[in-house]
């Protein structure tokens, strides 16, 4: 059994279709996504809140960009347990997710820029059939996250070594909720547990950058993302779980999200065409267990960490992972005020075979883009984006407690469609 509360611990963490390394979300503004959120050195508008907030020391005026990306998961799940026959395709049932993202700045001074930015950058979930082989594993994950970022940034013009900028923000977690729910194989007839928790108390972090342009059409980035702790507090009800178990009970975990940084290029080789690569690296290994405390005994759960049941610890051992991402912006178009982009990336997985469950069926995968924006008025541009993402199949076998041994496939489609008005 206590592998039912070492699943709170996880929910609290992460969903299972969350679609960059690990359970982040990367698409953070629908421009951005057409090149595959290789930006962190081009960033020009005021989603370089998220990307590179050295970006707003080259921003005028008052610049506003907002949109939204559908993110729809197709996942399934061959079994080789021994718990259904061996070769039982499962398939998750299909949801969409809607993540928004709004960006505003406004100049200062000629070199000094100031904005904030409200994303979603962890999220999503997975819910499967109530009667599948995993039932016992999850039946249904989802979990909200909100951030606002005020940052500002400044541009050092004129140096004799070409043009610098930097910036910084603070990354306010200030909204979260989750919800999980999962059927408790272990009696006869079968339990039921559900959870519904909330963020506690906004918790902090900040990013930082800079861009340096040392010849005209080529500039370097870098940007780092701090780890973000955060603090988590849910119900938790147990129906048809009589010995050992209360009706319901709260619980609370901190949570701390990895670190992050980026390192990019982008060059203009021709006139009108950029391109750039950006390497992504995130400190997946800060995450190596999750524990959560009771607001009461749960001698069903009595351990020698928490030998009253007051808690319960669950081992995920995560790995740094990286990613690259490469996108191209072209301008030069027959159509006037229209610019096209595509990207490609490859991004790297941090869950070891050993501790993939169906609440995180992650695995390493290839993601394409295409994208555009057109410039409808002086000031009013409309942009529109397009990911298909492939994960490879992944195959796990002795699992931990959580897990479950088969085969899963996974793929996603994530349209976009968002504005940028400069003023």
């Amino acid at each position: 059994m206590r592998k039912l509360i070492a699943t709170i611990c996880l929910v609290l963490l992460c969903s299972g279709s969350a679609f960059s390394s690990g359970f982040s979300i990367y698409e953070a503004s629908v421009r951005a996504n057409g090149v595959l959120g290789a930006f962190s050195a081009y960033a020009d508008d005021a989603s370089s809140i998220f990307y590179n907030p050295a970006g707003l020391g080259g921003l005028e005026g008052i610049n506003i960009t907002g949109g939204a990306t559908i993110i729809a998961p197709r996942s399934s799940f061959r079994n080789l347990s021994p718990l259904a026959p061996i070769g039982q395709e499962t398939k998750m049932e299909k949801e969409e997710f809607l993540v928004p993202n709004f960006y505003g700045s406004y100049q200062i001074t000629d070199n000094l820029t100031a904005g904030i930015g409200v994303y979603a950058p962890f999220g999503l979930g997975t819910k499967w059939p109530e009667d599948w082989v995993g039932r016992g594993s999850s039946i249904e994950t989802s979990i909200e996250t909100i951030f606002v970022t005020p940052s500002v940034g400044y541009e050092f013009s004129d140096t004799g070594i070409g043009d610098i900028r930097v910036g910084a923000g603070l990354r306010i977690a200030a909204h979260g909720k989750v919800k999980l729910s999962r059927a408790v194989t272990s009696f006869s007839p079968e339990g039921t547990f559900a959870l519904d928790g909330d963020l506690k108390e906004p918790a902090f972090g900040f990013n930082a950058g800079v861009q340096y342009e040392p010849i005209d059409k080529v500039t370097f980035g870098f940007t780092y993302r701090s780890e973000v702790t955060t603090e988590f507090e849910g119900d938790a009800t147990f129906d048809n779980l009589s010995v050992g178990f209360p009706s319901s009970a709260q619980g609370g975990a901190k949570i701390t999200l990895p670190a992050s940084y980026v390192v990019a290029v982008n060059v203009e080789p021709i006139e009108g065409l950029r391109t750039e690569l950006d390497y992504v690296w995130w400190g997946w290994s800060s995450y190596d267990e999750l524990a959560i405390e009771f607001d009461r005994s749960i001698p069903a759960l009595s351990s020698e960490r928490f030998p009253e049941g007051r808690g319960t610890v669950n081992e995920r051992n995560y790995k740094d992972s990286w990613q690259l991402r490469f996108g191209a912006e072209y301008t030069k178009l027959p159509v006037e005020g229209l610019t096209v982009r595509g990207g490609i990336a490859y991004d790297e997985n941090p869950i070891r075979d050993r501790y993939v469950d169906p609440t995180l069926p992650d695995s390493d995968r290839w993601l394409f883009s295409g994208g555009l924006s057109y410039q409808v008025t002086d000031y009013l541009a409309v942009d529109a984006s397009y990911i298909f993402i492939r994960a490879k199949q992944r195959k796990v076998t002795d699992t931990h407690e959580g897990g479950i041994d088969g085969v899963y496939t996974t793929y996603a489609n994530l349209p976009g469609f968002g504005f940028t008005l400069n003023l």
